[in-house]
């Protein structure tokens, strides 16, 4: 994983440089774990297509260090394995709005984690600025160590670069990158 090297803001204070990507894509999950792995599957998938306005990132876990990149750009799409059972058989996407209780529970257990709110969250309160963010879970069937992403799981993962695919066709640029807003 590469880290921009624009200098980082004082805490309130917009990002100091131009924005690199319209889209990042944050895919995490654990690679040693089976199905688990399907976040960073997606996102070095998409990483390889090597499109100029879009940005990919494969992380073993979310972490405060991925703020910058959030704030830097207009749209963020995070991909990780479904967690919760009564969701598993389908690929879902989901837009993540401030307020959200989807994460809610998950922030109640353990106040070390961060999930896709807590980031977007910090996002707001350190650069003044959230970008509008999708939360898109793929179905699991293990997370054994050491096996390699079930038939399930392959076909959901596939499915989620389907949807990434298409969204980065279909986007609406912001207002600010329009030639007529100069």
């Amino acid at each position: 994983m590469t880290y921009s090297t624009m200098v980082r803001p004082v805490l309130g204070t917009a990002p100091t440089s131009i924005r690199k990507s319209c889209f990042l894509i944050i895919g995490y999950g654990n690679e040693l774990r089976g199905d688990d792995a399907v976040g960073p599957f997606v996102a070095n998938t998409v990483a390889d297509w090597q499109l100029p306005s879009t940005r990919s990132i494969a992380v073993p876990h979310l972490t405060e260090d991925l703020v910058h990149d959030i704030a830097t750009t207009d749209y963020v799409i995070f991909v990780s394995a479904c967690s919760d059972s009564s969701r598993a058989s389908t690929t879902q996407i989901d837009p993540i709005e401030q307020g959200s209780q989807m994460f809610r529970a998950l922030a109640v257990k353990d106040i070390h984690t961060c999930n896709p709110r807590s980031l977007l969250d910090l996002s707001q309160q350190m650069y003044g600025r959230e970008p509008q963010a999708w939360f898109l879970q793929v179905p699991i069937e293990s997370v054994a160590e050491g096996e390699e992403l079930s038939s399930t799981t392959q076909r959901g993962g596939d499915h989620a670069v389907r949807t990434i695919e298409q969204f980065l066709k279909t986007y609406r640029r912001p207002v600010w990158m329009s030639s007529d807003h100069s």
